[in-house]
């Protein structure tokens, strides 16, 4: 786990440059599955969807503080930020209307495990798309 941590710590310096682009995209396209005002951003990196999800109750959770301080910069005052496994986060059950996971899990049915906090899980890997809904 350090490994994974101290990667995405460095990552975190080039990330935009590398992937900016590309996961503004995703974030874009998942605006059309996002219902509610409570959304839970699991790896959400640089915070790069922050712009995208205004006027939302956002909370931003990463593994890598390298990353969430790269999110605070950008909207630290549009989200609430946490350091986190997205596997095991500290989270209440159902205290979210969605929850999100932008290239986080490659396994799309680890998404589930989403709705455990939110009613509606959006996930992409490797340009694949999983939508789950609770109940």
């Amino acid at each position: 786990m350090r490994a994974l941590i101290e990667y995405y710590d460095k990552l975190s310096e080039s990330y935009d440059e590398l992937y900016g682009e590309e996961q503004s995209v995703k974030y874009l396209k998942s605006l059309a599955f996002i219902e509610g005002e409570r959304v839970l951003d699991v790896g959400c990196g640089t915070g790069l969807g922050l712009p995208y999800l205004g006027g939302r109750y956002v909370l931003c959770l990463d593994i890598s503080l390298g990353m969430l301080k790269r999110a605070m910069a950008r909207g630290g005052d549009l989200a609430d930020f946490l350091v986190a496994d997205a596997y095991r986060p500290p989270l209440r059950a159902k205290a979210f209307d969605a929850a999100l996971a932008i290239t986080v899990f490659e396994d799309l049915a680890d998404a589930g495990r989403l709705l455990e906090y939110a009613d509606v899980a959006v996930a992409e890997s490797l340009g694949r798309w999983a939508v789950l809904r609770r109940g």
